[in-house]
């Protein structure tokens, strides 16, 4: 009899070990998880952040190379080479060419964002930077009745193209 108490006894305490041990186990994993969870929610935040502060220093840019090339000049050739430098120097950061060959592009006709980022091989956020930028300096037009937006070449950007034609000819 002394031998059935001590087994009881034993499997007993084995039982409220194996409880507490899987009760312990479980709080540890949600409070992992949740740390995860903390750390998954900061990242996002964090990268929103500099989303919004990409965002506005490509507004600042723009801003400063529009009052650039707002400037009147007496010549009107120089005017147009300064425009086309101003342009070229503000958007080359976009990628070497990477205007030009935008506005090629448009000017064989309208494309959708869509279509302009699996041909320049870019991100939808770099795309949507880039064509943002042109709409704003007046190169393209952008059609808001159809989602995606369709981009259109204007006859500013066209002449912008011809003149960095002419000047990529003649250096």
């Amino acid at each position: 009899m002394l031998v059935e108490i001590e087994t009881v006894l034993m499997l007993v305490i084995a039982y409220v070990v194996g409880l507490l041990s899987v009760i312990l186990f479980n709080r540890y994993r949600n409070n992992a998880t949740q740390t995860m969870v903390d750390y998954e929610q900061r990242f996002r935040e964090y990268e929103s952040m500099l989303v919004d502060m990409k965002i506005r220093l490509d507004t600042m840019e723009l801003r400063t190379s529009v009052c650039d090339t707002s400037r009147p000049s007496q010549d009107s050739d120089a005017a147009a080479g300064h425009k086309v430098r101003a342009v070229r120097k503000d958007l080359e950061q976009e990628g070497k060419g990477l205007v030009e060959y935008v506005l090629k592009l448009l000017a064989d006709g309208p494309k959708t964002s869509k279509q302009i980022e699996s041909v320049i091989g870019r991100s939808r956020e770099h795309t949507a930077r880039l064509m943002k930028k042109l709409y704003e300096f007046g190169y393209v037009t952008r059609d808001i009745g159809a989602k995606p937006y369709t981009y259109t070449i204007t006859e500013n950007g066209k002449s912008v193209l011809s003149q960095v034609a002419s000047v990529n000819s003649g250096a």
